[in-house]
């Protein structure tokens, strides 16, 4: 939004001349946006609010959340229209429901006493009993996985050694940007691209031993080659056998002979 201003100019002897409008630029006001960057700030604090690609991560993952809540939401609905004093129970907020169903006239002791309802009670306690100590025992070996989890960090990092904070980074990295999302259903383009190259590592690695193999194997080859072509070949050698090699002058041969017996005056 711009805020005109008028300005009244003077000439050089200081008369009052023409007034002139000085344009100001002035932020438009947004106190939705502001509210809502304020309610972000105390919910997200470790989200910056002006980071558009970190704030739509978490508002995807609020969405998704909000989703599930609506769809509990709707069965919790259902339950409580289809069944009403359900709803009047919780309303009262009673902690015994079998209390609250003989204030209210209905006859538990009737309805234990019926075998069909009571093998339905009997069947639902054990379900419920059960999908218990599933949840425990579900808990539990997950525990122990985080434990064994933790454990293969902290080999790693000790293999590469790491700092206690680049091991922490990946522990936080893996938890909010590869499982959080996974979870949520969102995978993005550079997590499976990232696996690929976690799945081929070996094989390249293989095939990288592989070329330097046969590289080092030429390599060896040629330099034999390289050190043949450069000895000395005798010219037999090199000419096939087509030339004889040259004679040598023998020490007491006929022209030395000759030689002599000029210089003594024969």
């Amino acid at each position: 939004m711009a805020e005109i201003k008028k300005k009244t100019e003077v000439d050089v002897n200081g008369v009052p001349a023409v007034e002139a409008e000085q344009v100001k630029d002035v932020p438009t006001p947004r106190p939705n946006r502001d509210k809502y960057a304020s309610m972000w700030a105390e919910d997200n604090p470790d989200v910056d609010f002006e980071d558009k690609e970190a704030r739509y991560e978490r508002m995807g993952r609020d969405r998704e959340e909000l989703r599930n809540l609506r769809s509990s939401g709707k069965k919790l609905s259902g339950i409580l229209d289809k069944h009403r004093w359900v709803g009047a129970m919780l309303m009262d907020g009673e902690e015994n429901p079998l209390v609250w169903m003989a204030k209210n006239g209905i006859d538990v002791k009737a309805a234990l006493d019926d075998p069909d309802v009571m093998q339905q009670v009997t069947d639902a306690f054990n379900g419920w009993t059960k999908k218990q100590a599933d949840g425990e025992a579900a808990e539990k070996a997950k525990d122990e996985a985080l434990v064994k989890s933790v454990e293969a960090l902290d080999a790693v990092q000790q293999e590469f050694g790491l700092s206690d904070e680049q091991k922490n980074r990946m522990f936080e990295h893996f938890w909010d940007d590869v499982f959080a999302p996974a979870f949520a259903g969102v995978v993005t383009k550079d997590t499976w691209t990232a696996l690929l190259h976690a799945m081929n590592y070996d094989q390249d690695i293989a095939n990288a031993r592989e070329e330097a193999s046969i590289q080092a194997r030429n390599e060896k080859h040629a330099n034999k080659l390289k050190t043949f072509d450069e000895q000395q070949v005798p010219p037999s050698f090199s000419q096939g056998g087509r030339q004889s090699p040259t004679p040598r002058k023998k020490s007491g041969s006929m022209s030395m002979d000759i030689d002599d017996l000029k210089k003594w005056g024969y």
